[in-house]
């Protein structure tokens, strides 16, 4: 059976569960308002006001007031389902501010990272993922930073995220801001909601339901989430592309295809299967995965109980499992040494050749154009706590997390020892045929017998109090104060091996950290005057005290300035860090040989050596001696809620950033590494025998085995390292018009970032160098046009994103290459429904992304596109949610 035929009886089984679930949920033939509907979820969400009126607001200890200096980007339920994202990544993609902006998200590095995006083009790290103001875990191989959760769609009460810099609040990796999921904590009865999609040579569905019920002094909600979608490979896309020569580029379609080309290095390339002169080319990432398969469960329990009138107990608990399978490419094999001495060897026409060096991709060996990778990843975010009320309007909460990962990862591999064996073999039960399939199964297996197959699993547990209240009375208004202490213990641990060779870590810290902040309004109703309607000033700072590596101080100073009614004034100065993740400190140091003639290929050109280039040990991995990541944030920004127009809402912020201390690795920085005097201790030429002892203890060799060590010539430690610098600045603007009108509201807005400048330094001591010529996009924005008419909806979204700018190789160097934009139209369309005597509050939404299906804009390199994009395409959904 063909492959498209499984993906159509895939599809029509969707089709059949989500016809019957339409059914089950009882769609009706007409369609109108409901006031009945319309009362009940008045009165559900008064209550979920009433039950949330005394919430702290994400950036910002004290409850009851919003970040001081800061500005707030929101994401409300409402705008949740307007969207119709079956995840939070997806979800987050519709957030202009954020680098997955106008994406169809996944993991990072081809499935072994996270799904965490990084605000305004900085890198993932710098920006903290929350839900409910706590921290998360990550369920990545390689890092170890929070992670975004996966929470049920229905249980999204809002997402808020504070595009500055918090680490005087939240610690650790709040550099660019936070972005902080809320829950809902009400819920009456059941809701449930299904959704079926479709693109080209793509679906997704998925369903779900929460259920909520309260009692006197509590509540408790349960929700539910399933989602899962296919794949979609690079060949599904035609716009794809990977020779460039008409645009002034090169041809960079790979020679080593299914069909080997044979080099008897006198000047001709040889093609099979004819062995004619010639070169085999080929699309090595047409079988790759632009969106991987997956498979997720996610549910949350949510629990709040009065134990008395001023003590509270509550919990929260997420679980997620997903699974993506990710198709990846088959690793090419390169001068592979065939003489006539195999039985399956074939001299070109005419040569007369004994040998040959073969370049091949191995699908027939792998039966197979691709490797199926898999990644599991198991995750379960559990807080509890009590809240006390205590004399003078100050609470006290007390609480504590464990949560916990593991992430199994398998990754099928190649064993070039085994097949240089076979290369080298001289019958037909012990040879490897480079032409076709008369390979021995036995010799296949042993060519194919070198997997990656790890187990990670990580776990944070985390020991909190905080103390926040009404310090002092002043005429503008109560000065209040926060102060808490924190406890965390991070683990990780790895169990497996790679091509055989194993690489346990187990790593652990310690982390105790003390903050404080303080809330003084100056000026306020009991003194406002001319000019100063209200002024606050907020001062905040945390110390963290790390058992691996020291202590950080990190403070902030905020200041808001309402002058008139309807115009505030705001802006703040703050440090923040981010702690070197485990894998960073500890991560297993390999030791990689290369010998002279292979250094090209290591990236390792010793430019001091010239033509006698020198057998090199390269050394990659974490570095103990690693300490944070430091920023100095700035941001001055308005919001306007005019008089003149009380439906008009509009903001915009300015901000400044200089992030140092950029950890990372000086692997592939060619000349750079070798005459930067940032990196000179990185490179040891002719190192003595202690010196080389030194480098590799405790290391795992590759390509080399301690008891045969060749002569070195150059110790390049490319661990990682503190060296880059980053300065960025930039708006940020979100405009917003509502207006009632005789048949409804009419609603629209614009929201956007514009990057004003973006230098980077691969080390303090290197020339800067533009990143918005580098592939970073100036500007993206999202604007919104909607009606509501009784009990329709329609809305009218456009994504933009800039052109970017990147270098790209030519027949004689590089240059610059200006794309252009990228823009997609997505419409929205939701109609309530009768009530039935089972199900109220039914809602029918149609939604359909990229609704002109885009080219994305062409670039002469990679695969032929400018910047981030969305391989999904045009796609089209629909989806019904009720009440019972």
């Amino acid at each position: 059976m063909s492959i498209r035929a499984i993906r159509m009886g895939h599809r029509a089984r969707l089709l059949c569960r989500t016809a019957l679930a339409l059914a089950a949920l009882g769609l009706p033939i007409a369609a109108q308002a409901q006031s009945a509907e319309a009362s009940d979820r008045a009165e559900q969400d008064a209550a979920e006001a009433e039950a949330e009126a005394d919430i702290v607001i994400t950036g910002t200890s004290i409850r009851g007031i919003p970040p001081t200096g800061s500005g707030l980007i929101s994401v409300s339920r409402e705008d949740a389902k307007l969207i119709g994202a079956a995840s939070t990544p997806e979800l987050l993609a519709t957030v202009p501010q954020l680098n997955s902006f106008n994406t169809a998200p996944r993991t990072s590095n081809a499935g072994l990272g996270s799904f965490a995006p990084g605000l305004r083009g900085l890198p993932t790290a710098a920006t903290l993922p929350l839900m409910n103001g706590h921290r998360l875990i990550s369920g990545s191989t390689q890092q170890t930073n929070p992670d975004f959760p996966f929470i049920p769609e229905l249980a999204i009460e809002r997402v808020e995220i504070v595009a500055d810099g918090a680490s005087a609040i939240y610690g650790s990796d709040a550099v660019a801001g936070v972005v902080n999921f809320i829950t809902r904590k009400r819920v009456s009865g059941l809701e449930a909601i299904v959704r079926y999609g479709m693109a080209d040579d793509y679906h997704a569905f998925n369903a779900g339901g929460i259920f909520g019920q309260d009692w006197a002094g509590g509540s408790l909600i349960v929700a539910y989430q399933y989602q899962e979608n296919s794949n979609i490979t690079g060949a599904d896309r035609r716009y794809r592309t990977l020779d460039f020569r008409a645009a002034g580029g090169i041809d960079t379609r790979s020679a080593v295809c299914p069909d080997a080309n044979v080099n008897l290095f006198a000047g001709t390339i040889y093609a099979a299967p004819d062995l004619a002169p010639g070169l085999n080319t080929c699309d090595p990432r047409g079988p790759v995965d632009l969106m991987p398969q997956n498979r997720t469960h996610s549910a949350l329990v949510s629990a709040r109980q009065q134990l008395s009138s001023n003590v509270t107990l509550w919990a929260d608990l997420l679980y997620s499992d997903r699974e993506d399978i990710v198709q990846a490419a088959l690793p090419g094999q390169t001068f592979v040494l065939i003489t006539a001495a195999n039985p399956f060897f074939r001299a070109p026409p005419g040569t007369g050749s004994l040998f040959g060096y073969f370049d091949f991709r191995p699908d027939r060996l792998v039966g197979a154009d691709h490797f199926d990778q898999s990644f599991r990843v198991r995750t379960g975010n559990a807080t509890a706590g009590i809240d006390i009320d205590l004399p003078g309007d100050f609470k006290a909460s007390v609480y504590g997390s464990y949560n916990w990962s593991r992430n199994d990862t398998f990754q099928p591999g190649i064993n070039t020892t085994a097949l240089t064996a076979a290369a080298a073999g001289t019958t037909a039960a012990t040879a490897l045929d480079p032409f076709g399939t008369r390979t021995n199964p036995a010799v296949v297996a042993a060519i194919l017998d070198n997997p990656t197959d790890f187990t990670n699993r990580q776990r944070t547990r985390i020991g909190a109090i905080k103390i926040d209240g009404p310090l002092a009375r002043l005429p503008g208004g109560e000065v209040k104060i926060a102060l808490g202490a924190e406890y965390r213990r991070e683990t990780y641990m790895q169990r497996g091996s790679s091509g055989g060779v194993g690489f346990p870590e187990d790593l652990e810290r310690n982390v105790r950290s003390l903050y404080g902040e303080l809330f003084v309004p100056l000026f306020g109703e009991g003194n406002a005057g001319p000019l100063a309607r209200s002024l606050t000033l907020s001062l905040s700072g945390r110390y963290d005290h790390y058992s691996d590596f020291g202590s950080t101080t990190n403070p902030k100073v905020g200041l808001t300035w309402e002058p008139v009614d309807g115009v505030n004034l705001r802006g703040s100065f703050g440090r923040s860090f981010r702690a070197p993740g485990l894998r960073d400190l500890g991560s297993t140091v390999g030791s990689y040989y290369s010998a002279a003639a292979l250094v090209d290929a290591f990236g390792a050109r010793d430019p001091s050596r010239g033509a006698a280039q020198v057998n090199t040990i390269l050394l990659f991995g974490g570095n103990a001696a690693l300490t944070p990541e430091t920023a100095r944030t700035y941001s001055f920004g308005i919001d306007l809620r005019p008089k003149f127009a009380p439906n008009l809402t509009a903001s915009a912020t300015f901000y400044d950033i200089k992030y140092d201390d950029v950890i990372g690795t000086p692997s592939g920085l060619g000349a750079l590494l070798f005459s930067d005097p940032t990196f000179a201790s990185r490179v040891i030429r002719d190192p003595t025998a202690a010196q080389l002892s030194a480098a590799i203890t405790d290391t795992v060799p590759f390509f080399y085995t301690f008891s045969a060590i060749p002569a070195i010539g150059n110790i390049l430690d490319l661990r990682q390292g503190n060296f880059g610098v980053r300065k960025t600045s930039g708006i940020d603007f979100d405009v917003r018009y509502r207006q009632s009108a005789a048949f409804g509201t009419i609603f629209g807005g614009v929201a956007g970032n514009y990057i004003l400048n973006y230098r980077n330094q691969l080390s303090p001591t290197s020339v800067e160098s533009n990143s918005l010529d580098a592939g970073i996009p100036r500007a993206t924005l999202r604007t919104t046009l909607g009606v509501t008419a009784g009990p329709v909806t329609f809305v009218n979204f456009v994504n933009h994103r800039t052109g970017v700018t990147a270098s790209y190789a030519t027949p004689t160097g590089s240059s610059l290459y200006q794309s252009e934009g990228y823009t997609t139209v997505d419409l929205r369309l939701s109609v309530r429904l009768p009530d039935l005597a089972f199900a109220k509050g039914l809602e029918l939404g149609l939604q359909v992304n990229d609704l002109f299906d885009a080219t994305p804009p062409f670039f002469p390199g990679t695969d032929g596109i400018g910047g981030a994009y969305n391989p999904i395409g045009r796609y089209a959904a629909m989806s019904l949610r009720s009440s019972f």
